[in-house]
C-alpha cells in the first residue's frame, strides 16, 4: 500500500520548462524572428527571461507536487500559489499510459497520466518517476477492494489479474522507411516554413538577391522563387520523413480483453492503452502518396473521457497494405466488420462531383491570369481538380450489414469508417434547391466521440438509399433497448 506521500524526482521541474518549449515552439521561432529584426536582439533577453520564470515555477511546483494512493484513490497534492488537492478512485480509473521522454529516459524515469470516466476530472498527470514506482504504481491502482464476510468496515485486496495478451502485432523497419517515404505532413510543415521565411527580411534583401544573380550566371526571378520553393519542399520533406521516424519507431500493438496497448517512440516512448468500450469508430486513411502503392493508417477514434471532452484520433496501426485490413480487423477488432457497398452516388451526380471542387478556383483564374506574367497556367488546375471530383464520385460508397455501417468518402485522402450502429450519435441529411430538383441529398453520420462528436459524410446520395439508411438506424430503437447505448439516434429530413 502505497499509503506515504511521495515527491517527483527533481528532473520533473526542467521537464516542465520542456513541455512549455515544445507547446510553444511555432509561436517562438517566428517571435524570435520578428523580434530579433526589430528591437536589435533585445527580444531574446526577454525569451531567456520567461524561461528562467518558468524553471522557477518548475522547482516551486515540484516542491509542492506530492502522490499517493490511499485506500481505494489517488490522492495527489499540487499548486504554487493556489493549492489544489485531486481524488481519483481506482474503480473510475481508466486509463494509465506511461511515457519515457528523451530527458527522462537519459534518468531512468517515465510520466504516468491517469485519466478517470466521466465527472469532469482532470487526468492526473505525474511526469517524473522511476520505471519501478510507475509500475508499482499502476500495479496498485488495478487492485480492486472488497469486503469480507468478517464483517462490515473489513476488506480485503483483489490484485486484478495480468492482462493476457491475446494478439500481437509489430511495424518492420522496412514499413517504418516506407512509411516516412510516403508521408503527406511535408505540406503542413512547408506552409510553416513559408509563414517563417515571410519574417527572413534580415536574410533575404536585395543585396543577397543581387549576390545570388553574380554567383550563379543565369539565375533570374523565375529560376530564384523555383529554388526557393524546391528548398522548402526539400527541408519539409526531411523534416517530415524523421518525424515519422522518430514517431513510430518500435511500433508494437498488443491486444488483452479489456484494451489495446500501443508502445511506440524512438526518443519519446510512449505506451498508450485503448479500452475497448471507449472505441466509437474505426478509421483508415489512405494518403495520395500511400494510395498508389496500396497503403494507408488505421486510427480508432476514442471517447472522450467525459462528455465535455472531445475524443482523440489514436494510429493503431502506422502503415498498413489495404488488402490485409479485413484481416487485422478479424484479429484485433472483430466486432468492426466491413460490409459491402449497396449504396453509391446515382449516376446523374457524376458531373455535380466533377465541377465541385472548381467552383472556389475559377473565379480566381481571371484575377491570377491578370496579375501575373503566366497566370494562364492556372487553367492546368481545372483538369486536375475535375479529376479529384471524379475520384470522389467513383469511391463514395456506403455499406450496412447487421449492426455495422461503413462509409468511404474522400477529401484529398481517400477515408473509409466503419462505425457500430449504437455507437452513432444522429444521422443527419441536408439538401439545397439544386439538389432538391434532382432528388438527391447529403449524409452525415456522427459518432459519438464527447463533446460535438466525429462527423463523416457522403454527398449526393439518392432519397431512396437515405431513406434506407435511417430505416436501419431507427430499427436499432426497436430491436434493442439498452441503456448504456450511444445511439440517441437523431435524424433531420
Amino acid at each position: 500500500m502505497m499509503s506515504e506521500f511521495k515527491r517527483q524526482h527533481p528532473i520533473a521541474a526542467v521537464t516542465r520548462v520542456i513541455e512549455s518549449i515544445k507547446q510553444n515552439f511555432v509561436t517562438i521561432v517566428i517571435l524570435l524572428f520578428i523580434g530579433t529584426s526589430n528591437t536589435e536582439g533585445y527580444f531574446i533577453y526577454f525569451l531567456l527571461g520567461g524561461i528562467a520564470i518558468t524553471l522557477v515555477s518548475g522547482v516551486l511546483s515540484w516542491v509542492v507536487f506530492r502522490y499517493r494512493v490511499h485506500e481505494d484513490e489517488l490522492q495527489i497534492k499540487k499548486g504554487v500559489l493556489v493549492k489544489s488537492n485531486m481524488y481519483l478512485s481506482k474503480d473510475r480509473i481508466q486509463v494509465i499510459d506511461i511515457t519515457e521522454g528523451l530527458l527522462q529516459r537519459m534518468f531512468g524515469l517515465v510520466k504516468v497520466e491517469v485519466k478517470t470516466a466521466g465527472g469532469g476530472t482532470e487526468t492526473a498527470t505525474i511526469s517524473a518517476i522511476s520505471r519501478g514506482d510507475a509500475e508499482a504504481l499502476r500495479a496498485e491502482l488495478r487492485k480492486k477492494r472488497a469486503a469480507t464476510e468478517a464483517g462490515e468496515g473489513e476488506a480485503e485486496e483483489v490484485y486484478e489479474a495480468e492482462e493476457e495478451v491475446l494478439g500481437q502485432w509489430q511495424l518492420s523497419t522496412k514499413d517504418l522507411v516506407f512509411a516516412a517515404f510516403t508521408s503527406g505532413n511535408f505540406g503542413l510543415i512547408a506552409s510553416i516554413l513559408g509563414a517563417v521565411s515571410g519574417q527572413m527580411d534580415e536574410f533575404i534583401n536585395e543585396e543577397t538577391i543581387e549576390y545570388v544573380y553574380e554567383a550563379l550566371p543565369g539565375y533570374s526571378d523565375v529560376t530564384l522563387i523555383v529554388g526557393i520553393v524546391v528548398t522548402i519542399i526539400v527541408v519539409s520533406w526531411t523534416l517530415s520523413f524523421l518525424g515519422v521516424i522518430f514517431k513510430y519507431s518500435d511500433f508494437q500493438l498488443e491486444k488483452t480483453s479489456k484494451e489495446l496497448i500501443i508502445t511506440s517512440g524512438l526518443l519519446e516512448r510512449k505506451h498508450i492503452t485503448v479500452p475497448f468500450d471507449r472505441i466509437q469508430a474505426v478509421r483508415f486513411v489512405e494518403g495520395i502518396f500511400r494510395q498508389p502503392f496500396g497503403y494507408g493508417m488505421l486510427y480508432v477514434e476514442s471517447a472522450g473521457f467525459d462528455q465535455t471532452q472531445k475524443g482523440r484520433s489514436i494510429v493503431i496501426v502506422p502503415f498498413i497494405a489495404s488488402s490485409n485490413i479485413s484481416a487485422f480487423l478479424a484479429e484485433f477488432l472483430e466486432e468492426y466488420k466491413e460490409p459491402e457497398y449497396q449504396i453509391r452516388p446515382p449516376r446523374k451526380t457524376l458531373w455535380r462531383y466533377i465541377r465541385r471542387p472548381n467552383y472556389f478556383v475559377l473565379p480566381l483564374i481571371p484575377i491570377a491570369w491578370y496579375m501575373m506574367e503566366y497566370g494562364w497556367l492556372s487553367l492546368l488546375v481545372i483538369p486536375l481538380l475535375g479529376y479529384l471530383g471524379w475520384l470522389r464520385y467513383k469511391e463514395a460508397g456506403l455499406g450496412l450489414e447487421g449492426k455495422i455501417l461503413r462509409m468511404r468518402y474522400r477529401v484529398l485522402s481517400r477515408t473509409t469508417a466503419i462505425v457500430k450502429k449504437n455507437r452513432i450519435q444522429n444521422i443527419e441529411t441536408s439538401q439545397n434547391p439544386f439538389q432538391d430538383n434532382k432528388g438527391i441529398q447529403n449524409l452525415t453520420v456522427t459518432a459519438a466521440s464527447g463533446a460535438g462528436g466525429l462527423g463523416f459524410e457522403t454527398a449526393d446520395i439518392s432519397l431512396t438509399d437515405t431513406s434506407k439508411v435511417l430505416k436501419w438506424l431507427v430499427n436499432e430503437a426497436v430491436e434493442e433497448e439498452e441503456p448504456e447505448a450511444n445511439g440517441l439516434a437523431q435524424t433531420e429530413l
